[in-house]
């Protein structure tokens, strides 16, 4: 008797944890895994259909309609909207539908709270299944997340879903609507699958034109040319991709070549002027003042090598921006600083020169090489580097007019993007090409004496101010524990510095490792995902779109903790209470989306609004047609004027 109860109380639990309804030509269950990550996992929608039954993709062609889903829960945790598969031309002459055969999963991203509790979660689901009729169907399933193993299956269809943005240009024409994408191998066919309905017409294949060598074009019959962007998925020989383009005869705002080209250099310009780049940019006008006096002709040499700097770091930049764009990466202004190594790095090189300044250390790499000093003011190596590691710490700024220039050159073709990166060099370059053209502009600077060596020791203070705020960085992005590590191999590289400081030459050798040991060991960390307060609405690939279903305004704050302008603009302006409030008062929902760890889905997001870095702010009301970003360097009016 005891085992028979055992059995069915078997049995019940096992229905509780994958229960499966027969719907009449389907079996639906939920299956879910939380393996995932501490802060998020997957819930999926499982549809077995009878041999010859399709259900739908979210625009459903000629005819049908997607799945609906109401969720019952109590538990501390948001679900997005489902992720939706790639789905398959379904024919039935005349008509061309979308959808799914046999067996799909519709996989549904959840967060939770670090501390949450999970348990039982229900679903209502109704949905059309057709074959040579249509028919609603129901069902109504329930999982315990509390008591489950991992599904492969699901973890399958997360990892299947397509989400590498494939970048596309949209030419609208009377009667026709061209989509032209780049793409590095040859192709044999593809399709493209638009989410938004009546958009174009229908068709059971989609033929290709091939521009040049990697360039393509897709022309669909318009249907409808008065929508303001289309999304949906590009399917090329079996891969899929996410585009997602705007309608630019409807972009009246969009940057042209020339518009971009300007931005860049004001953009440049104003950069010097960002607190970031201050530490740097001191130490060269210290060493342009020294030289002045002595031999003012150096004066030209050095800002030349400065620049030099300036503009192969800036193209080393946009090439490797260039390049994994093109593998599918989404990446963008300032993300080197995603990666806590070389925020790290950056630390600790910060904490190097603001003890080599603080102090009377003299160094000296003729004990390692007998050769001229690189931190010497007449060392030419030094002013180059000095250049390129302004650029470096340059990155977490993003100065007015940049942004939409930045995120102009990141979607054109190679050239262009090239080229304006090269004009934002030169705008950033300017007040150092300026003075080695006018070398005399120096004399309106006081005369080099005793102050210089009080400067001089005052410089180290931002350099260890800028030392700080990467420590902060690299603790937003990694293990607690790891942020000890790095102030350790900080004291090590400072001692290290010491060291190679000594007249001997053994001291140099050992100085020098220690330094490199610091660098090396900064590898050696554990990374780790932002934490979301659950208390601020959460950001998703989604929200806008639900929001705007609803009517509901929004204020989107895409953010990073290495952006010192975010942070300056949070603190100063959306972080005030006369700010908070007036977003309370007006129903305006305050989202923030944060950038400081790589995230496809947020870089995907930039670039949507022609964007490759942060800051960025967006907002939306009833009303409006489209979203307003909103300026770089907020003001408090900017908010309370919306």
């Amino acid at each position: 008797m005891k085992k028979l109860i055992a059995t069915l109380l078997l049995f019940s639990c096992t229905g509780l944890f994958a229960q499966v309804v027969e719907t009449g030509h389907a079996r639906a269950s939920l299956i879910a895994d939380t393996s995932f990550s501490e802060e998020y996992f997957y819930v999926g929608i499982k549809l077995e259909m009878d041999n010859g039954w399709h259900t739908y993709w979210k625009n459903p062609g000629d005819s049908g309609g997607p799945f609906t889903v109401q969720w019952i829960h109590e538990m501390d945790i948001i679900l997005e909207n489902v992720s939706w598969p790639t789905p398959e031309i379904i024919p039935y002459d005349p008509l061309i539908t979308y959808g799914y055969k046999n067996e799909v999963i519709f996989p549904f991203k959840v967060f939770k709270n670090l501390n949450a509790d999970l348990n039982i979660l229900e679903a209502k689901l109704e949905f059309l299944i057709c074959s040579d009729i249509c028919i609603p169907e129901s069902a109504s399933l329930v999982i315990d997340l509390a008591n489950l193993a991992p599904s492969e299956e699901l973890t399958k269809t997360v990892n299947s879903l397509p989400n590498k943005v494939l970048p596309i240009e949209l030419q609208v024409l009377k009667k026709s609507l061209v989509v032209n994408f780049a793409y590095d191998k040859p192709i044999n066919e593809a399709y493209i699958f638009i989410e938004t309905e009546d958009v174009v017409k229908y068709l059971p294949s989609h033929s290709i034109s091939k521009l040049d060598q990697e360039n393509y074009a897709i022309e669909l019959p318009i249907e409808n040319n008065t929508f303001q962007a289309i999304r949906g998925i590009l399917v090329i020989d079996g891969n899929s991709y996410l585009i997602e383009g705007l309608n630019n005869s409807e972009q009246s705002d969009s940057l042209s070549l020339w518009q971009a080209i300007l931005f860049a250099f004001l953009g440049g310009l104003i950069l010097n002027l960002m607190p970031c780049v201050f530490p740097v940019i001191s130490l060269k006008v210290m060493s342009f003042l020294k030289l002045a006096d002595s031999n003012p002709k150096l004066v030209r040499i050095h800002a030349l090598s400065f620049s030099g700097g300036v503009l192969v770091t800036f193209l080393v930049v946009a090439t490797i921006l260039l390049v994994l764009k093109a593998t599918g990466e989404l990446v963008g202004w300032g993300f080197q600083l995603q990666s806590p190594e070389i925020v790290g790095s950056l630390a600790i090189l910060m904490v190097m020169i603001g003890f080599i300044l603080l102090t009377d250390i003299n160094i000296n790499f003729g004990n390692l090489f007998q050769t001229q000093s690189a931190f010497q003011t007449t060392g030419l190596t030094n002013s180059f580097w000095t250049g390129a590691l302004a650029v470096v710490v340059a990155s977490p700024c993003t100065a007015p007019f940049m942004g939409a220039a930045l995120g102009f050159a990141i979607l054109q073709p190679g050239f262009t993007s090239i080229l304006v990166f090269v004009v934002l060099a030169v705008g950033f370059a300017l007040p150092y090409l300026a003075l080695s053209w006018k070398p005399h502009l120096i004399s309106v600077l006081p005369k080099p004496g005793a102050w210089m060596e009080v400067l001089k020791k005052f410089f180290a203070f931002p350099m260890f101010a800028t030392s700080i705020w990467l420590l902060w960085v690299f603790e937003q992005q990694t293990a607690d524990s790891d942020l000890i590590i790095l102030l350790a191999l900080c004291l090590l590289a400072s001692f290290g510095v010491w060291v190679f400081s000594q007249t001997s030459r053994i001291a140099s050798y050992v100085g020098a490792i220690f330094v490199l040991s610091a660098f090396f060991l900064i590898g050696n960390i554990q990374k780790s995902s932002v934490s979301n307060d659950m208390a601020t609405n959460q950001w998703s690939i989604q929200i806008e779109t639900n929001l705007q279903e609803q009517n509901q305004a929004y204020l989107i704050n895409f953010t990073a903790a290495w952006c010192i302008t975010c942070q300056t603009n949070e603190k100063l302006v959306l972080g005030t209470e006369e700010v908070q409030s007036f977003l309370k008062q007006k129903n305006i929902q305050y989202i923030k989306a944060d950038w400081t760890n790589r995230n496809s889905e947020i870089a995907s997001a930039l670039e949507k609004y022609e964007r490759s870095g942060v800051p960025l702010y967006v907002f939306w009301k009833p009303g409006m047609n489209q979203s307003k970003i909103l300026p770089a360097i907020l003001r408090k009016k900017d908010i309370l004027s919306l």
